[in-house]
């Protein structure tokens, strides 16, 4: 795990680099969710291009059968709730090194900026998506993208929540 997160805050740094590949995004996002997805930060755009392609590979080897266009557009939209309150790199390393070595007890301090939108994003995810007329199987994608107990029956969030762990 703690590799995971080394690696993340250099993803997280040299993201800062790179342009962001905008025709990879217009596969699966139209105008207006476009604009949506550039709100935010560079580093997490990164990080949502990086789930979208990590969740169409996964569909394809394990051959599970869901929409790759729907897969791919919850895949890069999954963390617009971040977009409302974006956190600086040192920001995110010191709120998830706080929410490990606390073993999620830091949740309570959401009064706290950081620290709520690190814990609640998805929920404002899926507020901010609602009036785009998503289905519930998409909007469950970006609400409980964080939950660790699988939803039956929404293949599309199982593979993105495995994805969004990873990267």
């Amino acid at each position: 795990m703690a590799f995971y997160r080394i690696k993340q805050f250099i993803w997280g740094f040299t993201s800062l680099f790179k342009d962001i590949d905008y025709e990879y995004i217009s596969k699966f996002l139209n105008d207006d969710e476009i604009k949506v997805f550039n709100k935010l930060k560079h580093n997490d755009k990164h990080h949502c291009i990086r789930v979208c392609k990590d969740s169409i590979k996964m569909r394809k080897e394990l051959n599970i059968d869901v929409d790759v266009y729907k897969l791919g557009k919850a895949a890069l939209l999954h963390d617009v709730g971040k977009s409302i309150r974006p956190l600086s790199l040192i920001e995110k390393s010191m709120v998830v090194l706080l929410d490990k070595t606390t073993k999620g007890k830091i949740k309570k301090y959401d009064n706290i900026k950081q620290i709520d939108i690190y814990y609640n994003h998805p929920k404002i995810g899926q507020e901010i998506l609602k009036k785009f007329n998503y289905d519930k199987e998409f909007l469950q994608v970006v609400r409980y993208h964080h939950n660790k107990n699988k939803i039956e029956d929404n293949d599309i969030l199982n593979i993105i929540s495995a994805c969004d762990d990873k990267n």
